[in-house]
């Protein structure tokens, strides 16, 4: 059964693990409605299942950010239930260059192996990266988020308040760019996910259309390992800042620890 409601509702990709869960029960914990989503449906479930044992709002729905049925069987979702769409954290991402990251859903069907677990630094590097791990890397943490912000940002625009976060990476800097982490798949991903912050912020401008990209920091995650210094909460705090920015807060900005940082 389909139901209005006047409060906030924010979708988080990713967020059935990690930074991504954290971000959704934060919000909800701040009274926004939340959509947990994941590859896994049964996964999401649990999850929102959790959440709303805590007496938080809570539903889930399935998204693999790869796929249009997916991104358009949520909207589909979100307006029928909901009947608007206020926070977009576009979270869901892969590190393939390190082996740290599950293979899910149409990627699994291109990319049939991925390289074993390193750490960073032992990498093969831009000179012999796989262009497959590329792809597959662009894929998800670039043209996934595009996609999610081509189907939802038109309608915040609609209806004059909206707030997008790209979960990002300082490894995109291009004013600090090497190969040292022998990381380039990411690397290039998380550039190139600046770039749709910065074209999406200019393209929803004057529309109280929030769009900025954050870098959570090295975080004890399935990407970050378990040797990073950062707490899951630690990771969330300026992601959650973005996405309940209030009214002529900054947008098209690039930020780490709640502070400008270059791109």
């Amino acid at each position: 059964m389909s139901y209005k409601i006047n409060k906030r509702v924010a979708i988080v990709t990713g967020s059935g693990r990690g930074i991504g869960l954290e971000v959704a029960t934060e919000l909800a914990e701040k009274d926004y409605q939340v959509v947990i989503t994941s590859p896994d449906p049964i996964k999401a479930k649990e999850v929102s299942g959790k959440l709303q044992d805590q007496g938080l709002d809570a539903v889930f729905h399935k998204l693999d950010v790869v796929s249009d049925e997916d991104i358009l069987s949520l909207r589909k979702f979100v307006l029928d239930k909901f009947g608007r769409i206020d926070v977009l954290v576009n979270n869901a991402g892969v590190m393939f260059d390190l082996g740290r990251s599950k293979v899910e859903g149409l990627i699994r069907e291109r990319f049939k192996s991925i390289p074993k677990k390193r750490d960073y630094g032992e990498g093969l590097g831009v000179f012999g990266v796989d262009l497959e791990i590329v792809r597959a890397t662009l894929e998800i943490n670039t043209l996934g988020p595009l996609r999610m912000c081509q189907v939802f940002v038109p309608l915040m625009m609609r209806s004059g308040y909206g707030r997008v976060v790209n979960v990002s990476s300082s490894l995109g800097q291009l004013n600090d760019m090497t190969d040292e982490d022998k990381v380039p798949a990411y690397q290039l991903s998380k550039t190139a996910l600046n770039a749709v912050t910065r074209m999406f912020a200019d393209a929803a401008s004057g529309r109280n259309v929030l769009i900025n990209s954050v870098c959570p920091g090295w975080t004890r995650t399935d990407i970050g390992g378990n040797d990073a210094p950062q707490s899951l909460a630690q990771a969330a705090k300026t992601i959650v800042w973005l996405a309940t920015l209030p009214n002529k807060g900054p947008t098209g900005g690039f930020f780490k620890d709640k502070k400008s940082i270059s791109w």
